[in-house]
C-alpha cells in the first residue's frame, strides 16, 4: 500500500491547487474524526443537520467558498446539513484526511481520483467541481517571454518547460502538447518543478523557458505585456476533463443520502448563479476576503467551463483514462462506471 500512496501523491498535486485564492482559513488537515455520525441525521427527522466535512483547495472553487459567503444560495444549509471546508495546500494531504476519516467529500483531481481507485481506495465520483473544456472558458495557458525566440512548438526542442510537479495534469499537458509537435517528451525538452506563485519569475529569470499560468495567475502574467501563449492546456489533451471532482465516501454518502442531496442541490444552485453573474459573484468573494488577488484583474476575469448541473463526463474519463496507461502513470484501469454515482444531483 505504500508503494500505491507514493504513486498518489505524485498525480494528486493540481496545478490550481497553491494558495494564490481561497479563504484564509484554516489551510492544515482537519482534527481526527470523532465517532461517526448516525446514519440520515437531518432536520425532518428531528436531529440535528448533518456536518459534511469537505476538504478543497486554494482554487477553481469558488462556488465553494460562495456557499460559505451568500446564505441566500443555499437553503437546504443549517436544516439538513452544515458545511465544514478544511482547506488543504497540498493535495495529497486532502487524501490522507480521507482516508483517515477527517473528511467525508474531496475536491480532487480526475486522475488522481482513478488512481486511488486503481489501489483499492473505496471512493464514490458524485459530482464535477470544474472542468477543462476544449473552446469553452478558460484553458490553462503555457507561456514564455516574448523576447525568448520561442516562436512556435517546433521552437520548444532544449527547452525547459516549468511544471507545479510531476505526474500531474500539467505534465501531462505538457508532455501530451510536446509529442503532437512530433518531439519526443522525454528526451527533446526538459521539466522544472517550480511553485506556481513562482512561475512568472522563475520565466522571467531564465531560469526555465516556458511555464503554465492558470486563472488568476494568466490575467497578472498577460497584463505585463511580457509573456506570449506557447500552448494550452487542449494542445495535446483535445478531451473535456473533469478537473476537479467531489471523491465521496460511500459509507457516509448511503447513510446520509438526504444530506447529500440536499448539499448537491444547493451546490448546483450555487453554480448556476455564478455561471450566470460571474463578476458580481467574484466581486462578493473578494469583498467577504475569501479570495487574495488582485480585484482588477480577478474580478473580470474568464473563467474555467463548470458543470451547472453538476454531472461529469463519463466517456471523457475513458479517454483520459487512456492517457495515463499510455504514459505508464496508471498500471491497473478502472471502469468509471464503477465508481461515478450521479444519483444524488437533482433531477
Amino acid at each position: 500500500m505504500k508503494k500505491g500512496l507514493g504513486k498518489i501523491a505524485f498525480i494528486l498535486s493540481l496545478a490550481v491547487g497553491l494558495a494564490a485564492c481561497g479563504s484564509g482559513q484554516t489551510n492544515q488537515p482537519a482534527q481526527p474524526a470523532g465517532e461517526q455520525k448516525p446514519a440520515e441525521q437531518t432536520a425532518s427527522a428531528g436531529n440535528q443537520p448533518v456536518e459534511i466535512r469537505l476538504g478543497g483547495g486554494f482554487a477553481s472553487e469558488e462556488p465553494f467558498w460562495l456557499m460559505q459567503v451568500d446564505p441566500s444560495l443555499t437553503p437546504n444549509q443549517g436544516k439538513s446539513y452544515t458545511l465544514n471546508i478544511t482547506q488543504f495546500r497540498a493535495n495529497a494531504d486532502r487524501l490522507n484526511a480521507y482516508q483517515a476519516n477527517q473528511i467525508d467529500i474531496a475536491s480532487i483531481g480526475q486522475g488522481a481520483t482513478m488512481l486511488a481507485a486503481s489501489q483499492g481506495i473505496q471512493l464514490k465520483v458524485i459530482g464535477s467541481v470544474v472542468k477543462d473544456s476544449p473552446g469553452k472558458g478558460f484553458n490553462t495557458k503555457f507561456m514564455a517571454l516574448k523576447d525568448s525566440g520561442i516562436k512556435s512548438m517546433a521552437d520548444l526542442k532544449g527547452k525547459v518547460i516549468g511544471i507545479p510537479d510531476f505526474k500531474a495534469p500539467t505534465d501531462l499537458w505538457a508532455r501530451a502538447a510536446v509529442r503532437s509537435a512530433g518531439l519526443d517528451p522525454d528526451t527533446d525538452v526538459k521539466y522544472a518543478v517550480i511553485p506556481i506563485p513562482s512561475m512568472g519569475e522563475a520565466v522571467k529569470s531564465k531560469k526555465i523557458d516556458v511555464g503554465v499560468f492558470p486563472q488568476p495567475f494568466f490575467e497578472t502574467a498577460n497584463a505585463s505585456g511580457e509573456f506570449v501563449e506557447v500552448f494550452n492546456s487542449k494542445t495535446g489533451v483535445n478531451v473535456e476533463e473533469d478537473f476537479l471532482v467531489m471523491m465521496a465516501n460511500p459509507d457516509f454518502v448511503t447513510k446520509n443520502e438526504q444530506a447529500i442531496k440536499d448539499f448537491l442541490s444547493d451546490y448546483t444552485n450555487t453554480v448556476k448563479y455564478y455561471e450566470e453573474n460571474g463578476e458580481a459573484a467574484r466581486q462578493k468573494l473578494i469583498d467577504a476576503k475569501k479570495v487574495q488577488a488582485d480585484p482588477a484583474l480577478y474580478v473580470k476575469m474568464t473563467d474555467n467551463n463548470r458543470s451547472v448541473d453538476g454531472t461529469v463526463n463519463i466517456e471523457a474519463w475513458g479517454k483520459i483514462q487512456e492517457m495515463l496507461v499510455a504514459e505508464k502513470w496508471l498500471d491497473k484501469p478502472v471502469d468509471p462506471n464503477t465508481i461515478i454515482d450521479m444519483s444524488y444531483l437533482p433531477k
